[in-house]
């Protein structure tokens, strides 16, 4: 036999007798065999100084045990208040709902423009005022005899018109003055020209030439 042989054979033998104690050592904590300490083995009976379990012993200093037992209460015997809860539901305070916040306005429409209207002219005015070109005539013609009869005079209210009913009374207007005259003469004799100013009505109008007047008819 060999030196290495020697070496091996009882190390393997060492080593599986220690394989089967430890077998047997567990096999028997598993079948509660080995007697091990637990934390919640007590001795039978406490000393009256002290609290606690095994070495957590705590010594109570100045406390004393009461040996009667204690009582029990009859609920019976207790005010409803003490043994029943109460509904703190029926009296609490509702929730007071958030106030809605207030529309916004809407915007106010932009203003037009605002324009002057311009005034109306004597043409558009409804008491009759018209508008129409005119002449008059006055040196040269005083003394003579107009259509209707009448002698014609330097100051004479007169005016002429083609078809107006002689005696018609006409209010006329002009550069802000007016005045008030009576158709007794006929023309005027140019095309275009609806009025022959006679010579008074010329002059209390402040008017010469040809121009614009405005004018309404009063009747006779």
């Amino acid at each position: 036999m060999s030196s290495s042989t020697r070496i091996v054979i009882p190390t393997l033998v060492i080593l599986a007798a220690v394989g089967a104690v430890a077998l047997a050592f567990a096999a028997a904590l598993t079948l509660g065999a080995s007697p091990a300490a637990h934390a919640d083995v007590v001795p039978v009976r406490l000393p009256a100084d002290v609290l606690g379990v095994g070495d957590a012993a705590i010594p109570l200093e100045g406390v004393r045990y009461a040996s009667a037992k204690v009582s029990v209460c009859d609920e019976a015997a207790l005010p409803a208040s003490m043994t029943s809860v109460p509904d703190r539901r029926a009296n609490a305070p509702l929730p007071k709902p958030k106030p809605k916040p207030a529309p916004k306005p809407a915007p106010k429409p932009a203003a037009a423009p605002r324009t002057e209207a311009p005034a109306p002219s004597r043409a558009a005015d409804t008491t009759g005022w018209q508008s129409a070109r005119a002449s008059w005539y006055g040196p040269g013609f005083y003394g003579r005899t107009t259509a209707s009869g009448a002698v014609l005079t330097e100051n004479m209210m007169n005016v002429a018109h083609r078809t107006l009913p002689f005696g018609t009374q006409v209010q006329f207007e002009y550069n802000g003055r007016t005045a008030t005259a009576v158709v007794n003469d006929r023309g005027p004799h140019i095309a275009g020209r609806v009025w022959d100013l006679g010579p008074g009505t010329a002059k209390a109008l402040g008017f010469s030439g040809v121009g614009m007047v405005n004018y309404r008819i009063l009747g006779r």
